[in-house]
């Protein structure tokens, strides 16, 4: 579904000053655009067999993991409070030690971003050649079936981007060409309304209106300092809180330090990744509170085992004065559809420029 906007407002504003054709076909208004998160998953790398990654296997889920540490046997008979109880409060409150051994990933190629602006020793390799890449999720994460690409509940966490307090919204500001533009601000909210689809559900529609949670989503807005290359926006790091819930629910936000935005630019389109360093109790908390044991069985997740795993090797310090590493380098994977933000006081995205916008599209600054 493609909206061309009409210009004949801005025309009569600016008299004789010829508009050139994107300020008719872009939905960039007041030099502004806005975009809602559609698609969100952890983007791990993994190979179809598993073997190059995981030459030790994959990791096994709880309930196998529950038949190796209480095994049946003749005479033998548990308590409850010695099996199931002391399980479910290892999931909540995971010991040091894990006496199930732990599959990591191996290999140097993962998806995501350089964080720190440096290359080490325990980074790795984009699939595009990109070295420096901080992705030490993808060590504790690609060997649990439950998040490679075969995995069906990859599907099923998109979906959760359809609940009404999951709405991802970031606005461009300061855009002068969503090809090349080398100063734009990216601000996250939170926003109010579900995304606009086709009748079947299934297909996302650009041009819908987003209104914009600002009083009590304020721990959601951030702001990231960045440029626009060749049609690819890329930002400078900041904090970042994403509104989390689960089952239409439970909600548990998490946190992502030095946040970095990668994304390819259109007008009605924008896919790409958000990297940074994810608060792993965050993800303990969010992932117990939104899917029980017996649902992360499904995908042979035990949040024990992968919990002590993402610690051992978080690689961030959100306190740089004390305490150990407690975040983890990641990425997500993310698209995108263009929406018209709608602020309390005013609407950012006109369907015509301002005449000081368009003046300058003509000038071709």
């Amino acid at each position: 579904m493609k909206i061309r906007y009409s210009v004949l407002g801005a025309a009569a504003l600016i008299g004789a000053v010829s508009v050139p054709a994107i300020a008719a076909e872009s939905p960039v208004q007041n030099r502004s655009i806005g975009y809602v998160m559609t698609t969100e998953f952890k983007a791990i790398y993994d190979t179809p067999d598993g073997k190059k990654e995981c030459p030790g296997g994959l990791n096994e889920g709880p309930r196998e993991q529950f038949k190796v540490l209480y095994p049946e046997s003749p005479g033998k008979k548990w308590p409850i409070v010695d099996t199931q109880l002391e399980r479910e409060g290892d999931i909540w409150w995971p010991k040091a030690e894990d006496r199930i051994p732990y599959q990591y990933a191996v290999g140097d190629i993962a998806f995501g971003l350089n964080l720190d602006d440096k290359v080490g020793p325990n980074d790795f390799t984009s699939p595009d050649g990109e070295k420096g890449i901080d992705d030490q999720l993808q060590r504790a994460w690609a060997c649990v079936p439950n998040y490679r690409s075969s995995s069906y509940n990859l599907g099923a966490f998109n979906n959760w981007r359809k609940y009404l307090y999951n709405i991802v919204v970031i606005e461009l500001t300061d855009v002068d060409s969503l090809e090349n533009d080398d100063d734009v601000t990216l601000t996250t909210y939170r926003g109010l309304d579900r995304v606009m689809t086709d009748a079947t559900g299934s297909q996302y529609l650009a041009a819908g209106t987003q209104r914009l949670d600002t009083r009590w989503g304020k721990i959601f807005i951030a702001k990231f300092h960045g440029k626009i290359a060749n049609g690819v926006l890329t930002t400078e790091g900041s904090d970042y809180v994403m509104p989390s819930a689960g089952n239409g629910r439970s909600i548990a936000d998490i946190r992502y330090y030095k946040t970095r935005w990668q994304l390819k630019l259109g007008p009605e389109r924008a896919e790409g990744l958000m990297a940074g360093y994810m608060d792993v109790d965050d993800w303990k908390i969010a992932t117990n509170t939104q899917r029980s044991t017996h649902h992360q069985a499904y995908g042979a997740a035990s949040t024990a085992s992968i919990y002590r795993a993402m610690r051992h090797v978080a690689d961030y310090k959100p306190d740089p004065n004390g305490g150990e590493n407690h975040a983890i380098s990641m990425a997500l994977r993310i698209r995108m559809t263009q929406v018209f933000i709608k602020h309390d006081d005013k609407t950012v995205s006109q369907s015509a420029p301002t005449k000081a916008a368009a003046t300058k599209l003509a000038a071709g600054r």
